[in-house]
């Protein structure tokens, strides 16, 4: 991945909501991953400003689709609540049979809603599935901040059920912060063997 391009695209507003060690270390990651594959497919759920398409395109040459229930802060390639079944199959409907390559979870991050997107969506996906702000809440007790609370069941239903889950290694990205920090970000990474 080119850093330098990196560095411009993260002085272009709007800016991501990722922390910036946090966010350059996933697409290094996505990149040294997807090295291979000509023009990846990343699908985001929940583009808030649509600030990442940018890097995706232009670090990752990535066909990337936005999915948003709101388009007053940005114009999401599919507009409709991830939720429900007929956003799903009009994403299904443009992938035309294909696969996502990269999955990038940021909806809404109530318990319930990040589970039902990534059981919506990550058999849709054939090797990156990520889940944003798995540290943000985490010591707060909100339930609009439970993404944390998710992730954590992933990595622990993948400890127990080894058999069924061995397919995929997990990463947590995020640096280290003072529980007390409310800043907290993260993200979590699924990757497929």
């Amino acid at each position: 991945m080119n850093l330098e391009r990196f560095n411009k695209l993260m002085e272009q507003e709007p800016l991501p909501a990722q922390q910036v060690a946090e966010w350059q270390m996933f697409l290094q990651l996505c990149d040294m991953y997807l090295g291979k594959v000509k023009n990846p497919i990343v699908v985001e759920i929940g583009i808030w400003r649509g600030s990442q398409r940018k890097f995706w395109e232009e670090l990752l040459d990535a066909e990337y689709i936005g999915i948003d229930s709101s388009n007053d802060r940005a114009t999401p390639d599919i507009h409709g609540d991830s939720r429900r079944r007929k956003t799903m199959l009009r994403l299904k409907e443009r992938l035309s049979g294909g696969s996502i390559n990269v999955l990038f979870i940021d909806a809404s991050h109530r318990y319930e809603n990040v589970r039902k997107d990534f059981e919506m969506y990550s058999p849709l996906c054939s090797d990156i599935i990520a889940l944003h702000d798995i540290e943000r809440g985490r010591y707060q007790h909100r339930r609009t901040r439970e993404v944390w609370k998710f992730w954590d069941e992933l990595k622990l239903r993948a400890h127990i059920e080894t058999e069924k889950n061995q397919e995929f290694l997990f990463l947590s990205i995020h640096r280290y912060r003072e529980s007390s920090d409310r800043s907290q970000m993260g993200i979590g990474v699924m990757i497929r063997q």
